[in-house]
């Protein structure tokens, strides 16, 4: 990475709304500067050269062409995921260190490989996990880590919405675990580090009324290997909001209810052993969080040589592992062993 006083350019590729609200963020940071940014549709493109003061030289319809006529630091990859891949890959052997959209890919080998790649490259492969910086994941972080509830061994987390358009996920093979669990598992983990998954068994559905190919409701039981159940639901086609997180353990209880992971407002409860829950304010007046503000942040410090952040290629494996084997317990309806990355050699 350059000196500490040069800004890291870098080369957004797709520009939908995802890539806007990044974006809003990042280009608040004065350490980044916008290299180019590629599109295959002309109007995103003229719509990022007007927004971001870029010239036509800056605008390109091809990721090729943009690595070789670029001069860029990084890569910002905001495209379907059956895209990743190839697109992280190409990157990485530019030179540039990528940021992609979750998932890393759809395909947990071939995450494997990126990360291999990336640590053959000398390269920062990082994932855009940033929903643990909401405020409700970092009170409830923080009411974890005082100890109040003691050992947490049991977990229900439910988190499913009423998309009724299946959109950009018309066809796509297991829309909740690639596009869902992939957030509620690493604002699991962060709010639950010494959780370390063990086995999974899951089962998926499509009801009556779904718009989805393929199961668009998930039920799952997590085992750790301290022992921890997590029970699990999410999914896309539940005819309101669902939203609920109970952390049970050996000295009392936390429920969380809301609308979604993404919303902040959230009613907190907590139950001493054996008593009744109470109301109370985990918030404290603490206004809402910028969630893609604070990972940038702390993206820019791995940038700069700091510490090894979750969202790096390598820890997010974690939870691709879990992802992967989910898939193939709802192929074989059996629990299914959970790999542990972290031990097998993957080093970037």
């Amino acid at each position: 990475m350059k000196n500490a006083a040069e800004p890291i350019r870098s080369i957004v590729v797709g520009m939908g709304g995802l890539t806007r609200s990044m974006l809003r963020s990042l280009t608040q940071k004065p350490w980044q500067e916008i290299a180019a940014v590629v599109d295959i549709n002309p109007a995103a493109l003229q719509r990022a050269a007007d927004a971001y003061g870029l010239p036509e030289a800056a605008l390109f319809r091809d990721l090729g062409a943009a690595l070789q006529q670029t001069d860029a630091d990084v890569a910002l990859i905001n495209t379907p995921s059956e895209l990743h891949y190839s697109q992280a890959k190409a990157a990485l052997l530019a030179g540039l260190s990528p940021l992609v959209a979750k998932p890393l890919t759809n395909n947990y080998a071939n995450s494997c490989a990126l990360v291999d790649l990336a640590a053959q490259q000398r390269l920062r492969l990082c994932v855009g996990q940033q929903m643990r910086y909401f405020r409700h994941y970092q009170v409830v972080a923080e009411f974890v880590a005082a100890g109040e509830l003691g050992s947490i061994e049991q977990i229900f987390f439910f988190n499913a919405k009423p998309r009724h358009q299946a959109k950009n996920l018309a066809g796509f093979e297991q829309p909740v675990l690639w596009e869902m669990t992939c957030h509620h598992l690493d604002c699991l983990f962060g709010i639950l580090p010494m959780l370390m998954p063990e086995a999974i068994f899951c089962d998926g559905f499509m009801p009556s009324w779904s718009v989805y190919d393929s199961a668009c409701m998930i039920n799952a039981v997590l085992r750790g290997q301290g022992g921890e159940r997590l029970l699990y639901h999410a999914g896309y086609s539940a005819q309101s909001d669902c939203y609920g997180l109970r952390l049970e353990g050996s000295r009392g209880v936390l429920r969380c209810r809301g609308l979604h992971m993404s919303k902040d407002q959230m009613t907190y409860e907590f139950a001493r052993r054996g008593e009744s829950f109470a109301e109370i304010d985990l918030d404290r007046g603490r206004p809402p969080s910028q969630p893609w503000s604070l990972f940038f942040d702390r993206w820019h410090e791995y940038l700069r040589g700091g510490e090894e952040p979750h969202f790096s290629g390598r820890k997010n494996l974690r939870v691709l592992a879990v992802i992967q084997a989910a898939i193939e317990s709802l192929a074989s309806g059996a629990y299914v062993d959970i790999a542990d990355p972290l031990r097998q050699g993957n080093t970037a």
